[in-house]
């Protein structure tokens, strides 16, 4: 194995190492919800949520929504963000055979198909975590220098040029589940804002600076974008969790 291939792989096990071992799981399922059924599957998913099963956990979970998404065909997003792996074992193994799960599926399965269903584990994050921040820039990436990727947003966001940064950036490497509706994908960033207007005018900021230029050439050589999407949450349960506890 030549000296290249070795720092490669050091690098990357550098990041799994800081990441994987203190795991705190994201799980996600996209479903393709039939057009105008969308408050159906809302209703139902809302059952269950407030139902004694759904509340027995320690949880958040979002169901999401999902826009320009390229050839992913999936209109609806649920993602559940757990403390560790027990407690998302624990509960899945509640949720199997139980009848608050069976009505749950039953209603989505005559209303929206299931797409993919994907772990993701956090490496870290930026900004102000906040459960206010509802609207949300998904990046999927197949990512060849994880290392680089980290240091280099690490460096961006903390430079001076981005104190005002008014959202958060949250970088999660994909445990489970790489194959992407649009490819193979390794690694997301999820970007979040209060709304589309904060978005926007941050963006027009953002991209004038010599840190964002930076950014692009380090990105450049790290990894390639398999699909991008815009998400909206539609609502969050907080079962004695927050995306601020996840921080």
């Amino acid at each position: 194995m030549n000296n290249k291939i070795k720092a490669l792989m050091a690098g990357a096990l550098a990041v799994v190492s800081s990441s994987v071992f203190a795991v705190q799981p994201i799980l996600t399922y996209e479903w393709q919800v039939e057009y105008g059924k969308a408050t159906e599957f809302a209703e139902a998913f809302d059952a269950l949520q407030k139902s004694k099963l759904g509340q027995d956990r320690t949880a958040q979970v979002q169901l999401q929504s999902t826009n320009f998404n390229g050839s992913n065909p999936a209109t609806h997003r649920v993602v559940v963000l757990y403390p560790s792996m027990t407690e998302m074992d624990k509960w899945n193994s509640k949720l199997a055979g139980s009848s608050d799960g069976a009505a749950f599926m039953s209603i989505a399965n005559k209303v929206a198909k299931p797409v993919a269903q994907y772990i993701t584990v956090p490496m870290k994050n930026w900004g102000t975590v906040s459960s206010k921040d509802t609207h949300w820039d998904s990046i999927s990436m197949n990512v060849t220098n994880p290392a680089a990727v980290l240091a280099g947003l690490d460096e961006m966001m903390s430079s001076a040029e981005l104190k005002d940064f008014p959202g958060e950036l949250w970088l999660v490497q994909v445990l489970r589940g790489q194959a992407g509706a649009g490819a193979h994908m390794t690694h997301q960033m999820y970007v979040g804002y209060e709304s589309l207007s904060e978005l926007d005018a941050w963006s027009d900021k953002l991209y004038q600076t010599r840190a964002w230029q930076k950014w692009l050439s380090i990105a450049s050589k790290s990894f390639t974008i398999t699909n991008r999407e815009t998400v909206n949450w539609l609502k969050a349960y907080e079962h004695s969790y927050s995306l601020e506890d996840f921080e």
